[in-house]
Parts: structure tokens; sequence; C-alpha cells
């Protein structure tokens, strides 16, 4: 099965290869030719050119630290609102009915309303960024925390209290890491979500960010610097995407391992 199995991976990468460069050499004969437009679009050397010279200034590096710090710092904090406040509601009856219709109420609502606010409060800086990206990623951590309890194996639990396990052991060795592993498989959509708070906030007013590269571009009608910005957006959020993927598929294995 290996032996089968790396050489149809190599061939599936192959031609994801082609299919790309193929892509970027219809985009750059077809903007040199006058069949597509160099205004809107520019030319995959250009959007190059742009790339190396900013990497080559260190133009680059200041503003991809600003989106990497708002989307780390929210998510982590994002994810210990929301599980705090899951575990909250899922042991203490009273609070759970208090915040279970505002959570699920809040959820509807398009989290970018509330920019304006966080900016009042926290200014153009790096907190009203992080602040936009915990306002998304909380209810992650909250549905998913909510969710893990739930699932809890009622056997299991009652064994454990059966066994004189008292409340900080069971939500130590139970429910901790019953949540941990829903938190490990819902990771990539609250990375994807992450970024997409940091980049937003980035858009709507920042000093710093990869947001603010493409809006100040946009501005000035700077195609291929806007096509560089976007260029770099997917080729970060396409390295995060392919580290967190090799990480749950090493936990899943994990857990799909017999216990002996």
């Amino acid at each position: 099965m290996r032996r089968t199995g790396i050489p149809a991976v190599a061939a599936v990468r192959a031609a994801q290869a082609a299919i790309v460069g193929g892509l970027l050499v219809g985009w750059e004969v077809g903007v040199r030719r006058g069949w597509l437009s160099a205004e809107f679009l520019s030319r995959p050397t250009a959007v190059g050119a742009v790339l190396v010279e900013w990497i080559r200034s260190g133009f680059l590096w200041p503003h991809l630290a600003a989106t990497l710090q708002a989307a780390i710092a929210g998510l982590a904090l994002g994810l210990v609102l929301g599980a705090a406040l899951g575990f909250l509601a899922m042991f203490v009856p009273a609070v759970g009915e208090m915040i279970e219709p505002a959570m699920s109420t809040l959820n509807a609502v398009p989290r970018v309303v509330f920019y304006p606010l966080l900016v009042l409060w926290l200014g153009l800086g790096m907190a009203s960024k992080v602040g936009l990206v915990v306002t998304i990623v909380a209810f992650v951590g909250y549905f998913t925390t909510v969710g893990a309890v739930r699932e809890v194996d009622r056997l299991l639990l009652a064994q454990v209290r059966i066994l004189g396990a008292s409340p900080g052991a069971t939500l130590r060795h139970l429910y901790l890491p019953a949540t941990l592993a829903w938190m490990v498989t819902s990771l990539r959509t609250s990375v994807g979500l992450a970024f997409i708070g940091a980049i937003l906030g980035e858009y709507l007013g920042s000093m710093r960010g990869m947001g603010n590269i493409i809006m100040g571009a946009q501005n000035l009608f700077q195609t291929p610097q806007v096509m560089a910005g976007l260029v770099l957006t997917l080729g970060l959020a396409g390295a995060v995407d392919t580290i967190l993927a090799h990480l749950e598929g090493r936990w899943s294995a994990w857990r799909r391992a017999p216990q002996t």
C-alpha cells in the first residue's frame, strides 16, 4: 500500500504544481498580449518583483509579524475565554441559563459591528485587532466546550463518581481531556477565523499588518502591491493550514491507537 500511495501523492502534487504553473504562465502571457487588463490584474513577474523588493528591503517583516501577533494572541485569548464560559455554563446551571441564549444571539451577529467600539476603547493599535479576533474565536471555544462536555460518556462519568473522584479531579481527568480533543479538531477552523479577524481589523483601521498593506496599495491603485499582499496572505494561510492538518493527523492517529 505504501509503495502505491507515495507515487500517487507525488502524482497529485505534480498535477497541482502543473496547474498552478500553467495558470501563472497563462496569466503572464494574457497580460503581455493585451488579452487581460494589466491595470486590474498586473502580471506574475511584477507581483514577484514586489515580493522580492519587500523581502530585500525588510518592509514586509513588521507587517507580517503584526498580523501573526494579532491572530495568535486573539486565538489564544478567545479559546481560553470561550472554554471558560463554556465550563461555567455547563457546571453552574443558573449561569448557563443566562449565558447560552446570549451566546447564541451574539454568534448570529457579524462581529465586525463591534470593531468601531473596540477602536474607541482600545485605539487603532494591536489591542483592537486582538479584541476583534477574540470576539470571533471565543464563540468557537464556547460551543466546542459545551459540545464536548455534553458528549462525555455518562457511564464513564458515573464510574468516576462511584470511585470517589472529587469535582476537581473529574474536571482535570475527564472533562478537560475530552474538551482538548474537540479543541484540536476545531483548531483549523479557529485559526482560519483568527486570520480573518486580524486582517479584517487591519482593513478597517490599523497602522500595520497585511491588511494595512493591501488597503494602502488599493487606495493608491497599485495593483501589483495589492496582488502581492493577497499572494502572501494566501501563502500564509496555506502554510498554517498545512501545519495544522499535519498536527491534526498525528492527533487523530494517537486517538485511534489501540490502548493497551
